[in-house]
């Protein structure tokens, strides 16, 4: 099981405000230096925290989504607001502020209909 993804940025704030549209995303903790600034922000994605850190802009080469049934509508109002890059049968790619890789899928099932003109 994986417990949490970290994300290197150099706008944790900015970053936060982008996940925290994602269906189901909640803010779980923020860390500050002790200067103030803010070191980091947790959010919370079902079972994974995933962890938004102050540095080099550093993450996993995609962090892919699932999506279920009980998130269907939120998810295909989220694509509406944001610039789809690719598509296959099964996934639908797209790119956080900072250039991530990201996606959705619903593997092994082939992406609903209501998602084909997201």
């Amino acid at each position: 099981m994986i417990h949490h993804i970290a994300i290197g940025t150099l706008h944790p704030s900015l970053l936060a405000d982008f996940y925290l549209q994602l269906p189901g995303a909640k803010q779980s903790k923020v860390h500050y230096f002790e200067s103030g600034e803010i070191r980091s922000i947790w959010i919370q994605l079902g079972a994974v925290i995933l962890m938004l850190e102050k540095g080099k802009n550093e993450s996993p080469k995609k962090l892919v989504f699932s999506l279920e049934n009980s998130n269907q509508t939120a998810w295909k109002e989220f694509l509406t607001t944001i610039s789809v890059l690719e598509r296959t049968e099964f996934t639908v790619y797209f790119e956080d502020p900072d250039g991530n890789g990201l996606g959705l899928s619903s593997y092994p099932q082939k992406l609903p209909k209501s998602l084909e003109m997201s």
